[in-house]
């Protein structure tokens, strides 16, 4: 799978570096990088979100925020600076988490042998 880029709604500011004359400034950033999590991420992290079961017995997911934010502040390779990420609005935040769900339901999709035809 392929990075994950988030349009922003809300664009944050923050620095620049232009590319051809290397200078940095302060723009607008309208969109944030995620790269797939690799093994390392995986195993250190562990999984965004854990099942669960409600006391009436029915399973349920239960997200870790906690660990969607490590994976984010992990994953992000554009901007570089997380601390920029405190500029978030609310909807970004929650493209944000979307996309780290997003690569984990895409490896399961890829690992999932197709189901047999009926007989």
């Amino acid at each position: 799978m392929a990075n994950a880029t988030i349009i922003l709604k809300n664009p944050i500011e923050g620095p620049v570096t232009d590319p051809t004359s290397g200078e940095s400034r302060i723009s607008q950033i309208k969109e944030i990088v995620l790269r797939e999590p690799k093994y390392r991420d995986v195993m250190l992290l562990g999984e965004p979100a854990s099942l669960a079961r409600s006391e009436g017995g029915m399973l349920y997911q239960a997200e870790k925020d906690d660990v969607v934010q490590a994976y984010i502040e992990r994953l992000m390779v554009v901007p570089q600076d997380r601390a920029l990420l405190e500029q978030v609005s609310l909807a970004d935040a929650l493209q944000l988490k979307e996309a780290v769900f997003g690569f984990f339901q895409a490896a399961r999709k890829a690992i999932t042998p197709p189901a047999a035809p009926p007989a």
